[in-house]
């Protein structure tokens, strides 16, 4: 049986990477922005109760430059929605 997970992850830590230039952001053939991502699901749940996270990555990354920019937790029933926000312009990132 599946599981869904649900969380979140920080646009504002996405685009402060982005605007360093870090390796795991890179824009495709059609334009659009990419980031490569690692996501793992914990053994137990840690501190916060979050059950994965999300650090950005790329092939031969060292350490420094996996960047964690999010945490998942296991769903226990529907997702909850988030607050509407508004978004920076994809002119804002550097790629």
């Amino acid at each position: 049986m599946s599981q869904l997970l649900y969380g979140s992850i920080c646009l504002s830590d996405l685009n402060e990477q982005a605007k360093k230039g870090h390796k795991a952001f890179s824009r495709g053939k059609n334009g659009k922005i990419y980031f490569n991502v690692n996501v793992w699901i914990n053994d137990e749940p840690d501190q916060y109760n979050n059950d994965a996270s999300v650090q950005l990555n790329f092939k031969d990354a060292t350490k420094d430059d996996q960047v964690y920019v999010g945490n998942l937790r296991i769903s226990s029933g529907k997702p909850i929605a988030p607050d509407s926000v508004d978004l920076p312009n994809e002119d804002d990132f550097p790629i």
